[in-house]
């Protein structure tokens, strides 16, 4: 496998050399190689081998996202990559898994995003472990609370340019996190993570919003454009003693929300009863892959 990175990248730059002018051919070469190496990282016999195709694919992904022609080539026959263009066309997020042994995820990922007349690349450094407050944090680039996302979210406004993302985080053996997002263009870092625009019926703001459950168990998470609510399942603990443990909460079949007001998500509880007019019953979302 490293050997095909090599021999790949080691083509590629001869290639930049002499020539400037990127084909299509040449980044659909790119595509088939990725591809065959991210058939590695899903399922590899060992994290030693995941590791190593994980970063022989960051290397060649960087390499060929700095064309700017490939802005507007899907990579489509990357399968076990999620590949999300936020709904203004500003930028593409490339975001994969890699499984470790203990049970635990490391994340990736890569932004391509349009500044002006130019394309820009930036790498976000999952950096979960030692963050700490998370509900709370001011983070970047290089210190990102890493997650597969899956949904970006974009309501035109005007003022302030925000997006916000729905991510899956599977954390660990024991649960399973979901998280709602916020990301902004610039600071040192090019990207900034989080925004106190969550309102909770305490009259309180958080910058992020996190849902965590037992793993053996499935919640939703989901954008309902409908009626501009980010709907999720209500989740409360198997036994009342449990209370604040969160690997050991489940869904109890009822759904909460935030509903987009003026720029800010507002914290609505079971909204099966609140939403009447909108809707008599909110139907739950089919599963993915992840469960959104």
């Amino acid at each position: 496998m490293l050997r095909i990175i090599f021999l790949f990248v080691f083509f590629c730059f001869h290639y930049m050399t002499f020539s400037q002018n990127v084909s299509t051919k040449l980044i659909k070469e790119y595509e088939d190689t990725l591809k065959i190496i991210a058939n590695e990282i899903m399922f590899a016999d060992s994290e030693e081998k995941r590791q190593n195709a994980s970063d022989g694919f960051s290397l060649i992904l960087s390499e060929v996202l700095n064309y700017e022609k490939s802005f507007k080539h899907p990579f489509d026959s990357l399968k076990t990559i999620s590949i999300l263009n936020s709904p203004d066309n500003q930028f593409r997020l490339f975001n994969w898994i890699l499984k470790k042994d203990n049970g635990s995820h490391k994340y990736y990922a890569f932004i391509q995003y349009k500044k002006k007349k130019k394309i820009e690349l930036i790498e976000l450094i999952d950096n979960s472990k030692n963050i700490r407050n998370s509900i709370n944090k001011n983070l970047d680039s290089k210190n990102w609370l890493g997650c597969l996302y899956y949904k970006i979210i974009y309501i035109k406004k005007t003022g302030r340019k925000y997006y916000t993302l729905l991510g899956w985080d599977g954390h660990d053996s024991k649960s399973t996190k979901k998280i709602i997002e916020v990301l902004t263009f610039g600071g040192k870092n090019k990207i900034k993570f989080g925004l106190p625009i969550f309102k909770l019926k305490n009259k309180k703001s958080q910058k992020r919003f996190i849902l965590e459950s037992d793993a053996k168990t499935s919640f939703t998470l989901n954008y309902d454009k409908n009626i501009q609510s980010i709907v999720f399942s209500n989740l409360i603990p198997i036994k009342k003693d449990l209370k604040g443990m969160e690997e050991y909460y489940i869904p109890d079949g009822s759904f909460n929300s935030f509903e987009y007001k003026s720029g800010k998500w507002y914290l609505m509880d079971n909204i099966d009863a609140r939403n009447k007019n909108k809707t008599s019953k909110y139907k739950k979302p089919k599963m993915g892959l992840i469960n959104k």
